[in-house]
């Protein structure tokens, strides 16, 4: 399959096609393993997305299947302005029902990053049960 490259006219195009791609690779990976793991993005760009989910796409998900890791987080507390967690759980994870142990989290609240970035590393390590030298594949 070569690549497609697509000229959309607006941001809002570029979301809504990245949301009905959110859940055509959902519902696939759903039905072929039974779960679809995701690594959220930072910072405000991913937030209309997220959005745009819970109101126009919400009833076409396997929420129960999904599992919600992080791409990256900024060392601050997950109630801090400035958290990526904080923005995902705001525009998404608290308005769909999905279910807290399917939200994997870095754990920012430990004060020490290094800490902080090992005990995220042993949880990714633990879901995906990879072998040293081996890393995690998400669905997206």
């Amino acid at each position: 399959m070569s690549p497609e490259i697509r000229v959309l006219a607006s941001s809002q195009e570029v979301f809504e096609l990245a949301a009905e791609e959110f859940v055509r690779q959902t519902n696939d990976a759903v039905s072929k393993r039974g779960r679809f793991t995701v690594a959220l993005s930072g910072g405000s760009t991913p937030k209309a997305l997220y959005q745009l989910l819970v109101e126009r796409y919400a009833a076409k998900l396997p929420w129960a299947e999904i599992f919600f890791f992080w791409g990256d987080e900024r060392h601050v507390p997950p109630d801090h302005p400035d958290s990526n967690y904080r923005m995902a759980k705001e525009a998404l994870l608290s308005k769909v029902p999905v279910p807290t142990e399917k939200v994997f989290r870095i754990p920012t609240e430990e004060k020490d990053a290094v800490r902080a970035a090992a005990s995220y590393e042993q949880t990714l390590r633990k879901f995906f049960k990879l072998k040293p030298g081996e890393f995690p594949r998400f669905d997206l």
